[in-house]
C-alpha cells in the first residue's frame, strides 16, 4: 500500500505540482526583464553622459558669455537708475529749498505789509494831530490878529 500511496503521490505531484515549471518561468522572465532593463539603463546612462559632455563643451561657455553680457547690461541699467534717483533727489532738495525760500518771502511780505500798515496808521494819526494843532494855531493867530486890529 505504501507503493500505491507513493505512486498516487507521484502522479499527483506531476499533475498538480508546478513548482519546477513556475520556478523556471519566473527565472526566465526575470532574466529577460533584467536584460531589457539593463540595456535601457545602459542606453539612458550613455545618453546622459552625451548630454553632460555636450553641456560641458558648449552650453557652459555660452552660459558664461550670456551671464557676462547680462551682468554688464544689468550694471549699466543700475547705473542709469541710480543716476535718475540722484537727479530726483537733487530736484526734491531744490524743491524743498524753493519752498523754504517762498515761505520766507511770504513771511517777509506779511511783515512788510504790517509795517506799512502800522506806518500808515501812525502817519494818519500824526497828520490828524498836525491838522488839529494847525487849526488851533490858526485860531490862536486869528484871535491875536483880531485883538491887534
Amino acid at each position: 500500500m505504501s507503493d500505491v500511496f507513493k505512486d498516487i503521490s507521484n502522479i499527483w505531484d506531476r499533475l498538480f505540482d508546478h513548482k519546477g515549471f513556475l520556478s523556471g518561468e519566473i527565472n526566465f522572465t526575470l532574466k529577460e526583464f533584467e536584460e531589457k532593463r539593463g540595456d535601457n539603463e545602459v542606453d539612458n546612462l550613455f545618453k546622459t553622459i552625451e548630454n553632460l559632455t555636450d553641456i560641458k563643451d558648449t552650453h557652459i561657455n555660452q552660459l558664461k558669455d550670456n551671464v557676462n553680457e547680462s551682468v554688464i547690461e544689468s550694471n549699466r541699467q543700475l547705473s542709469e537708475a541710480l543716476q535718475v534717483c540722484n537727479n530726483l533727489s537733487k530736484l526734491q532738495d531744490e524743491s524743498n529749498q524753493n519752498k523754504l525760500l517762498d515761505e520766507n518771502i511770504n513771511k517777509r511780505k506779511l511783515a512788510l505789509d504790517k509795517f506799512i500798515d502800522d506806518i500808515t496808521t501812525e502817519y494818519s494819526q500824526i497828520n490828524t494831530e498836525h491838522e488839529k494843532q494847525e487849526a488851533n494855531l490858526r485860531k490862536v493867530y486869528e484871535e491875536l490878529e483880531k485883538k491887534l486890529i
